[in-house]
């Protein structure tokens, strides 16, 4: 996978942040030649790319169209940035922040991966199902408000907990913690674990 971001400190901290799981051959760039040329030589399977990087529209056009082994790319950048200032523009399979946690962004790459879309889920909770609708193509959905029991379920499975490493450190049983995974799935949107995570990390899944 690739970072691109015009900030070297910030795309090597986020290169190292993702290395540091040991689960992804990073490499960062500083422009879109880089990408382009790693993508050409497909060792590129996710981009991660700042949307204020310079010829940013180039690199979305050259990647959905094919040209260069098609390969899904989210935008990054400031946690706060509402819909209305990024757009996603063709080509973008989402919108992640770039202070998300290393967990998170390894659950944002293995989902971007499976051909799924990411988007922060403030967006969803703080813009509204029309708003959302609007600025980012019509996709997603508002979550329904979670229980107190259902939020802890959730941020544990954020932490990457089996059933019943949760049903032990709630004190409740097997088809217990199934029923609250399951309520917690309805209600933010959700079809299985990874997605469920990165939505405990402030990151929303939504199907591509």
């Amino acid at each position: 996978m690739s970072i691109a971001h015009h900030h070297r400190l910030i795309r090597e901290a986020l290169a190292q942040s993702l290395s540091s799981h040991g689960e992804f051959a990073v490499a960062s760039h500083g422009d879109v030649d880089e990408v382009l040329a790693r993508a050409r030589s497909g060792r590129c399977s996710v981009v991660l790319a700042s949307r204020a990087l310079p010829g940013i529209g180039r690199l979305l056009s050259a990647l959905r169209s094919g040209d260069e082994h098609e390969v899904p790319v989210a935008l990054l950048g400031e946690a706060g940035t509402r819909p209305s200032a990024v757009g996603l523009p063709p080509g973008a399979c989402g919108y992640l922040p770039e202070d998300a946690d290393a967990s998170a962004l390894s659950h944002a790459v293995h989902t971007l991966a499976a051909g799924a879309a990411v988007l922060p889920a403030s967006w969803i909770r703080q813009g509204g199902t029309a708003a959302v609708r609007t600025e980012a193509r019509e996709i997603g959905a508002a979550p329904l408000p979670l229980s107190f029991r259902e939020r802890e379920v959730l941020v544990l499975l954020g932490q990457g907990l089996t059933n019943q490493q949760i049903g032990k450190r709630l004190s409740l049983s097997a088809g217990t913690v199934k029923s609250y995974i399951s309520a917690v799935y309805a209600k933010c949107g959700v079809d299985n674990r990874v997605q469920a995570a990165l939505f405990a990390h402030g990151i929303e899944v939504l199907a591509a």
